[in-house]
């Protein structure tokens, strides 16, 4: 089964096109698409209430007030995980994807079409493929230089810290999980799984499933940052500040981390 899991806060203009794609482009795959109202304060849950009409593979998550990205994704990974566990009996032939989480940003950003590439990345033997905007073939489009240079910093420095082989992109958040790697990093975490509250906690939650991989990988994204209305979420100086936290927090467990990894 592929899940992919939006976490949503106000993007009630963008999730139209961006589910339609979805639908269109796993047509032929069995999916649910999980999507986490973060307490929007538009239309978004609406929107996503009229979909699931039409679409019974929508499955809505509601949080009553606004929690973030990491708690969204918590909440998200839950559900899904929660689901999985209650149709344990269902078998998988050779022919058929394995377990599969996808997550991307809800904002019609991240293309749809990244995923039977995300999902071949995963079948051809990855724990964890990141859609890149540095692997080879990537590109962005209609992002400004001072986000384009934030992100490309955040990564050489999570590099520099925290080096891993195959990975170049430790913020993106559109990334393809094999189920029972999820499965594992929550029974070694728990709820702590993500910590930092910021964007900084997809870079913290790449390096706390890293050790509970064999293999990871990236596939090119073409990020279409011109497609986002209305203003961005990421509060630059929270952002930085919260790389800082990971960074110090990570270093000062590392061993512990490791030692969780093995056992």
């Amino acid at each position: 089964m592929l899940y992919i899991l939006l976490p949503a806060y106000n993007e009630e203009q963008a999730l139209p096109n961006l589910l339609a794609d979805l639908e269109s482009t796993c047509a032929r795959i069995p999916h649910c698409i999980v999507a986490v109202d973060d307490g929007s304060t538009d239309s978004t849950l609406q929107v996503l209430r009229d979909f699931a009409k039409e679409c019974p593979d929508l499955d809505i998550v509601e949080h009553g007030r606004n929690k973030g990205l990491s708690q969204s994704l918590l909440s998200g990974f839950t559900r899904i995980l929660a689901a999985e566990n209650t149709n344990f009996t269902r078998t998988v032939s050779e022919d058929q994807l394995p377990d599969i989480v996808i997550t991307m940003d809800a904002d019609n950003t991240h293309p749809a079409d990244r995923i039977p590439l995300l999902c071949a990345g995963i079948s051809a033997g990855s724990d964890l493929v990141v859609a890149s905007r540095y692997a080879e073939g990537a590109e962005q489009i209609g992002l400004n230089k001072g986000r384009k240079l934030l992100s490309w910093g955040a990564g050489k420095v999570m590099q520099f810290f925290f080096p891993l082989d195959g990975i170049k992109d430790y913020s993106c958040g559109y990334r393809a999980y094999r189920l029972n790697i999820l499965q594992s990093a929550f029974n070694v975490y728990g709820e702590k799984l993500i910590e930092n509250s910021s964007f900084a906690g997809m870079a913290e939650l790449l390096l706390k499933l890293a050790p509970l991989c064999s293999k990871l990988s990236e596939v090119p994204l073409q990020l279409h940052y011109e497609r986002k209305k209305g203003v961005s979420k990421m509060k630059i100086w929270t952002t930085i500040w919260g790389y800082g936290q990971v960074i110090y927090h990570l270093r000062h467990k590392s061993a512990e981390i490791i030692e969780w990894a093995e056992e």
